[in-house]
């Protein structure tokens, strides 16, 4: 019975993307009240709340369908007589580091998902409460733990994530997760049930919590876009780039939108004086589109200028000097790998083309088994607190997974997220392509300081653990030399965790601060353009992103929702 649910609101869908199967020319006469830019964490849901408030919405999407649901046809052949996607399934989740084709963004140097749901749809689906730090340390006022505890509490309402995804409450393969869970709370280490204590995140562990439901992918796919989909006032376009914010000094009127080899080509019109335009592309999406509307440092609109978009960019005169592509931070990823005989690996990459068929089989048939969780056997997840000599204190995330070099290896990335203070930048190449040209890891020494004293409690918490091998770093090597020999970049440090380059502030970036958007995300010099997902984060939390993403989300739409429409434009 999975698939009766999604047949109705197919037939919602079809009517949304039926005509886009070919390059559509955009209506001269159609208007909407918010055009939103991006559908991911931060735009799926944004579009549902403006459009349940009865605001004609138009979401725009530059890449294809992903889950089936929606008309996504990626699969492999134990998938071909279902309705279901590789993004559905959360043990196909890694597929996306096999086969990235049709998935990524092919204008980013890191990897991106360009297709419906974003990184909700292509990432491993890692859903965290945040910790009351990653507001009050980071976000500014209006924005703190206090603040987004609505927010938050209808985003859990709705996706409330779980720790057994699995249909019958099982979790498999267990081994990895009993062996390192067991060290770690013989180690004093305490277990809890992650979202149910928030705050409790130093030396604590439990399961992976996923916003999967039903044995699938779920999150706002799931919610936030059926219900939206349902409302008349509600319109999707996917594989449609926007070229740019179309606008008259500070006062967007519409976007200019381009087929990516299907979608919609012109000029989408917003409401005249009352309509607003959402950036929620990414954090480089969203920077990149505001360089191209000529928002932005002056360096990188002069690329931009001197690119193939020259002829329609606006004129210089009109430009708006702000910091978008500074801030840049990542989760500071260092791995660590141990081995133990307890170990039992499991070939989630060989699900694709050559699975266990009785794994298939449990799957389709009800939503159980090793291919009802996520790969590659996620678990556990430990947090420590580290303060530093500075007085700051730091949170570290360890996630763990079975793989390695050995089939009985578990390879165990730290994070680096609240707390950390070193940042970088991302820019613009004359092919419109964006960059991180200043990586952003380690940058601060204090920030190193937390990694190396990370992995030297780790290692005592598991020093009496028997049988178990460190194979990185190895036994003759200083946790200090260890660290320091892993380059600073992102092809050795990256966590596709980006955020950070249109930071939220109340330091007007066109007067020498540091932000981009204001405390109701409105882009500093204009008075109708909004950007709302992680390029607003002003620091880096503590876990995977994806959940706070759409908490900010929900407080952004209450906030913009509430102000006053833009003046009327005066007659001259």
């Amino acid at each position: 019975m999975h698939s009766f649910s999604k047949l109705v609101t197919a037939v919602g869908a079809l009517a949304l993307f039926a005509a886009q199967a070919k390059c559509a020319n955009v209506s001269s006469t159609e208007t909407y009240d918010y055009i939103v830019v991006g559908s991911g964490a931060g735009g799926i849901p944004i579009a549902d709340r403006l459009s349940e408030a009865g605001h004609k919405v138009l979401l725009i999407e530059k890449g294809p369908p992903s889950t089936g649901r929606w008309g996504g046809k990626m699969k492999p052949g134990w998938l071909n007589e279902t309705d279901l996607t590789r993004f559905d399934v959360p043990g196909l989740c890694n597929q996306i580091w096999a086969d990235p084709t049709g998935a990524i963004c092919t204008d980013v140097d890191q990897m991106a998902g360009c297709m419906l749901g974003g990184g909700t749809a292509v990432n491993a689906g890692l859903w965290w409460k945040p910790h009351p730090d990653d507001w009050d340390v980071n976000f500014p006022a209006g924005w703190r733990s206090k603040d987004v505890v609505a927010a938050t509490d209808r985003v859990f309402s709705l996706i409330p994530g779980t720790i057994a995804p699995s249909m019958d409450g099982k979790r498999y393969l267990s081994q990895g997760f009993d062996m390192l869970g067991g060290s770690l709370k013989a180690a004093g280490w305490e277990y809890l049930v992650p979202n149910d204590h928030p705050d409790k995140k130093n030396r604590t562990y439990g399961e992976s919590t996923f916003m999967y439901s039903g044995g699938e992918r779920g999150g706002p796919l799931a919610t936030y876009l059926v219900s939206a989909s349902g409302r008349k006032s509600f319109t999707l376009w996917m594989n449609t780039m926007v070229k740019r914010v179309v606008r008259e000094g500070g006062h967007a009127t519409g976007v200019e939108v381009q087929c990516n080899g299907a979608g919609h080509a012109g000029v989408v019109s917003l409401t005249p004086n009352t309509g607003r335009v959402i950036i929620s592309a990414g954090t480089f999406g969203s920077a990149k589109l505001l360089f191209r509307s000529g928002i932005g440092p002056t360096d990188q609109l002069n690329i931009v200028k001197n690119s193939t978009d020259g002829p329609t960019m606006i004129s210089s005169e009109q430009w708006i000097n702000l910091p978008v592509g500074h801030n840049l931070n990542d989760h500071v990823g260092t791995d660590i790998e141990i081995a133990h005989p307890d170990v039992v690996f499991y070939d989630y990459y060989g699900a694709w083309n050559k699975p266990i068929v009785s794994d298939t089989e449990l799957y389709l048939a009800d939503r159980i088994g090793p291919l009802a969780q996520a790969a590659p056997n996620i678990g556990p997840i430990f947090w420590e607190i580290i303060k530093g000599s500075d007085g700051i204190s730091r949170h570290l995330q360890w996630q763990a997974r079975v793989e390695g070099t050995l089939n009985t290896s578990m390879t165990v990335t730290q994070y680096l997220g609240t707390g950390s203070l070193s940042r970088g930048r991302m820019t613009i190449t004359r092919q419109l392509n964006t960059i991180v040209s200043t990586p952003p890891y380690l940058r601060d020494a204090h920030d190193k300081e937390a990694v190396i004293q990370g992995i030297i409690n780790l290692q005592e918490s598991l020093k009496g653990v028997v049988n178990l091998t460190w194979i990185t770093p190895p036994s003759n090597i200083t946790v200090e030399k260890f660290v320091d020999s892993i380059p600073a970049t992102p092809a050795r440090r990256c966590a596709n965790h980006w955020i950070g380059t249109a930071k939220i502030g109340t330091d007007d970036g066109r007067t020498g601060g540091t932000s981009v958007v204001d405390l109701n995300t409105k882009v500093y010099g204009t008075d109708n353009i909004f950007v709302v997902d992680a390029s607003i984060f002003p620091g880096h939390i503590t876990g995977n992103p994806s959940a706070a993403i759409v908490i900010v989300a929900e407080h952004a739409a209450a906030k913009i929702m509430a102000l006053p429409a833009p003046p009327a434009p005066q007659e001259e």
